[in-house]
């Protein structure tokens, strides 16, 4: 079975593009496994705390996670590096829209599923 890392850019995504992230995955992978670091959890957490429409993203994201049981894990790295830890560990690819991340996963061979357009996700493989 597959297996997606989310990063925190992503769980953002479908309250800023009205996109749904499994379906769209389900679409790219078939059946796969969504991993969220514990780490992107708390980002998440601070960020819904927030006023206006990052506050309003953070807490539709969070609400996904929680109500469609996406798998948590513990990371001994935060943020990015939490991210890119769980995807090697897991061998797995990263979603995420962050020009950074997108540049360092694709340094260390992980495949990269990135927002294409407004509502569609693709997949950049590394050969």
């Amino acid at each position: 079975m597959k297996a997606v890392v989310l990063d925190t850019n992503a769980l953002m995504l479908p309250y800023q593009c009205g996109i749904n992230l499994e379906k769209e995955l389900s679409r790219l992978l078939g059946i796969c496994r969504i991993i969220v670091p514990v780490t992107v959890v708390e980002e998440m957490e601070n960020l819904a705390q927030k006023d206006g429409s990052v506050g309003r993203a953070a807490k539709l994201g969070l609400s996904i996670v929680r109500k469609r049981g996406f798998r948590l894990v513990r990371t001994e790295s935060q943020g990015d590096d939490g991210v890119l830890e769980t995807a090697l560990r897991m061998d797995a690819a990263i979603l995420t829209n962050d020009k950074e991340l997108k540049k360092r996963a694709k340094e260390m061979n992980l495949p990269v599923i990135y927002l294409r357009g407004e509502d569609r996700l693709e997949m950049e493989e590394i050969l």
